[in-house]
Parts: C-alpha cells; structure tokens; sequence
C-alpha cells in the first residue's frame, strides 16, 4: 500500500511528504498539518543520538517546527497531537531520556490509525521504534510492537505482523506480563482469521479464552470473546455468533492495544 516511489527515494517519512503533495493547496489545512507533521518527526529524529554537538541544531530545527505548528488550525485534533508531539521532544532533549517522547508517539498514531492514515501511523510507530531502541522500557517496548503488529494487520501485512507478536510474546512473558502476552496471542489469532484460517483462529482463540479465565483477566475474556464472534459470523454460524458477541459485551466495551 505504500508509495513505491516514495520508498524507494529513501526519504524520510515520505508518507507525509505524499500526503503534502496530494493537498490541493500549500494553504490547505492537510498541507500545513502534512508539513507540521513531517517537520515534528524530523526533530524527533534527533533523538535517536542526541549528543551535546547537536545542542544548537536540535534548539534550531525546534524553533522552527514549533513556529510552524503554533500556525495549525487551533481546534484540530492532530494539530494539537503535533503540538504536544514537539513540546515532549523538547522535554525528552532537555533531560536526555527518548522516554518521555513516546507517550506523544503512541498517541498521534493511534489517532492517526484511528482516521485510517495506517502508512502514517505505521511511519509513527517505527520512529518510535527506531528512536527508543534499547532504552524503552520493558511496558514501552511491548506497547510499541502490539500497536505496530495490529496496524501492519490492518494492511494486510500479516507476516510482518506475525513477527512482531511473537516478539511482544516474549518480551511480555520475560517481564511477568501475562495480559500483554495474551494480547499478543490474541493479535496472532486475527492474523490467522485474516488469512482465511477460520478453524485455526477459532482453536487459538479457544485455548486463550480458556487461559484467560483461568488468569481472571476480563479485557482479554472479552477480547476472545469478540474474535469468536467473528470467526463464527464470518463463517455463516450466526447462532454462535451471538452468544460470543454477547458476552464480550457483558464483559464490557474494551479499548485496547489489539481490538478498537
């Protein structure tokens, strides 16, 4: 799905850079956000190695993409994900910790994901990824693979997707994380469901509901629930369908890092 010119330019964050080019105007509100976006991520790219050398290129390009989002539309949801964006940057130079970024990040691609921009939130994700390395934290490191594991999902890339739940399994179980590591099962299962494997993803969603149960973890109880409820939708059994549906529902209305 993504641009292969654009890919193969070797650009970064390319995708916002098409966004800009589609805009019908340099004025346009999506412009300037395109523009406001690739200019923040530009500055968190200085993260990944933020030597003192860097100090007055990073106080610089900071200026600069700070002028041009305090120009975004005011009441517009990404503008104020990219304001937020630039201020944790700052705070992430100014104490040396990549950490304190990665909220800003995980936020703006979920919103990102959540209007259906997945090759801009996939782009977020994995300068996450790419700038938080080794110094994540154990929960960051989990978070940022799950979130990344279900937008590569939503593109239909599910061998990529694969990989990083088997990596988010591991890293969930080393931590004592048991509902990550669930998650990350089930996350696996809906890949198999988009497959076209309804079988195998009604076993795997077997066995973690029965896991889920067993640990009383209600989110996740919920979550299989719900995957249960397609896989029999989707398969013409709407009899048991229902009483899935139905009790991922009692269970309660659940937002989490693989099911929205």
């Amino acid at each position: 799905m993504r641009d292969a010119a654009l890919r193969q330019s070797g650009l970064p964050h390319a995708v916002f850079l098409r966004r800009l080019a589609g805009a019908p105007s340099a004025g346009a509100a999506d412009a300037r956000l395109s523009q406001g976006a690739f200019l923040a991520l530009r500055l968190v790219d200085l993260l990944e190695n933020p030597q003192p050398l860097y100090a007055d290129a990073f106080h610089y390009q900071h200026a600069a993409t700070e002028r041009s989002c305090r120009d975004l539309p005011a009441d517009d949801v990404e503008a104020a994900h990219l304001v937020g964006l630039v201020r944790s940057a700052a705070d992430a130079f100014q104490e040396q910790d990549v950490r304190l970024a990665l909220p800003a990040l995980l936020a703006y691609a979920h919103h990102l994901e959540d209007v259906l921009m997945l090759d801009q939130a996939l782009d977020v994700l994995e300068t996450a990824t790419r700038v938080g390395g080794e110094r994540m934290a154990a929960s960051d490191a989990i978070a940022v693979r799950l979130r990344t594991a279900r937008v590569l999902r939503k593109l239909n890339a599910f061998d990529e997707a694969d990989v990083l739940y088997a990596e988010a399994r591991v890293l969930a179980a080393s931590a004592g994380d048991r509902s990550s590591e669930l998650l990350s099962r089930i996350g696996r299962a809906y890949t198999v469901l988009g497959r076209g494997n309804l079988p195998e993803a009604e076993q795997h969603l077997h066995e973690i509901l029965r896991d889920a149960e067993a640990s009383r973890d209600r989110r996740n109880q919920a979550l299989a629930h719900q995957g249960l409820g397609v896989v029999f939708s989707t398969a013409g059994q709407p009899a048991e369908a229902i009483p899935h549906t139905w009790r991922a529902c009692r269970h309660g209305r659940v937002r989490c890092l693989i099911w929205d």
